[in-house]
């Protein structure tokens, strides 16, 4: 999987699965908090929680949640 964003596979990519992808983002985030200082722990987590609220959004948006 690429990790850089792309706009244009993102237009391509049905809500369900911008959804999924948004929310596999704030898992990677996290994760790299687990073992990060805790200055950028913090960055991270805050990344991981706006991935999941536009997860959340995106899914709200389309009445697909879950």
């Amino acid at each position: 999987m690429e990790y850089r964003f792309n706009a244009e596979e993102w237009a391509k990519l049905t809500p369900i699965e911008r959804a999924r992808r948004c929310r596999l983002w704030a898992h990677e985030a996290t994760a790299l908090a687990d073992s990060a200082t805790p200055k950028m722990a913090a960055t991270y987590l805050a990344i991981a929680k706006d991935w999941l609220k536009l997860a959340s959004e995106i899914e709200e948006a389309t009445g697909n949640s879950n």
